[in-house]
């Protein structure tokens, strides 16, 4: 997947975010402020952090970082064949505020794509809060559409689709 997402995006550095670099990633999570509120009720941890990079043991989790001549500009986790074989599954994408509106994350995820096409994925599904507006609209906006959805502590978390 780092391969490939390599070759799709030359301008920038694709690599394994690991404990071992982890903290040149940390600030993408940080500059998120806004999500983390959403979604956790406060701004992201050391913790959150290294939750998010050593995923789950049942799935093949990809944490990928994302820089640009040194700097963090973005983290994306995907999780080959969940929630079935055919499924690539984004379980979070974070663009550094300070280089948002610029279509990196719109690159990453069309490169995404590409490159579920290319190991034959049929679809790639993600869940979003619907009180995350900038992120429902910005999944909208790349084609996804609303397959699921399942109400939870006062919002609703959506289930979308994006066939290849």
């Amino acid at each position: 997947m780092y391969r490939k997402l390599q070759s799709l995006l030359p301008e920038f550095t694709i690599e394994p975010v690991t404990m071992n670099n982890l903290s040149a990633y940390e600030s993408v999570f940080y500059n998120n402020r806004e999500y983390y509120c959403l979604t956790d009720g406060h701004p992201a941890t050391r913790d959150i952090c290294e939750d998010t990079i050593c995923g789950d043991a049942l799935y093949h989790v990809h944490s990928i970082g994302i820089s640009q001549n040194g700097q963090a500009v973005s983290f994306i986790s995907v999780l080959d064949g969940y929630p079935d074989a055919n499924t690539l599954y984004i379980g979070l994408l974070l663009v550094d505020e300070r280089f948002k509106r610029q279509s990196i994350g719109t690159s990453i995820v069309k490169a995404l794509f590409t490159a579920a096409a290319d190991l034959k994925f049929k679809n790639v599904r993600l869940s979003v809060q619907e009180n995350n507006i900038g992120g429902l609209n910005f999944w909208i906006k790349l084609g996804f559409y609303e397959i699921d959805r399942c109400a939870c502590d006062g919002f609703d978390n959506l289930s979308m689709k994006y066939d290849i």
